[in-house]
């Protein structure tokens, strides 16, 4: 009988069996022994196949655990490198993938720069005649647009303007301009 051919769970199942029918055996021959003296000597005997069994069964359990734990750790190990074969195949197929796109977005830009280059002339040009009209505008409408704000606050735009807050004789307040300016003398 090999003890590598069978589970540990057999083997103890085997040792259970021989147990039973050894002390079937030992009650049978107790009842029909002759003497004290053999039965004795079987139960000596019966208990030492029995201590032997146990013996036997405590070896197959440690030597379970212990295959148990390697058939763990095995499993752990052959996991982890399916796990980095796995993402070494995924890696090189991201890796061509992206260079594939690269590719294509450097392929598009050009093609894009080349159908878009009359384009770009054009809404250069429109920009060009925007900013040259939008400046004509501009001289055209700020004077006026300065004039009526400084009308409407004079306080406030009378020295940004180059004039001076002066208060009349009446109390009320007023932008002056001068004409000449004041240069005092010393």
């Amino acid at each position: 009988m090999s003890a590598a051919a069978k589970s540990p769970a057999e083997l103890i199942a085997d040792l259970t069996d021989q147990v039973r029918l050894l002390r079937q055996d030992v009650g049978n021959l107790t009842a029909t022994a002759t003497t004290k003296a053999e039965a004795a000597k079987l139960m000596a005997s019966v208990q030492k196949i029995t201590a032997d069994a146990l013996e036997q069964n405590r070896q197959i359990g440690s030597t379970a655990a212990e295959m148990s734990r390697r058939m763990h750790r095995d499993s752990v190990t052959a996991a982890q490198e399916a796990a980095g074969k796995a993402v070494r195949g995924l890696e090189h197929e991201i890796q061509a993938a992206a260079n594939h796109m690269r590719l294509e977005s450097a392929r598009g830009r050009k093609e894009a720069l080349y159908n878009f280059g009359g384009g770009l002339a054009v809404f250069g040009g429109l920009l060009a005649l925007g900013g040259v009209l939008g400046i004509v505008a501009l001289l055209l409408i700020q004077g006026r647009g300065d004039a009526r704000e400084f009308g409407k606050r004079p306080g406030v735009f009378c020295t940004s303007a180059g004039g001076e807050l002066v208060t009349g004789t009446t109390g009320r307040r007023f932008c002056a301009f001068w004409v000449d300016p004041y240069v005092p003398v010393n």
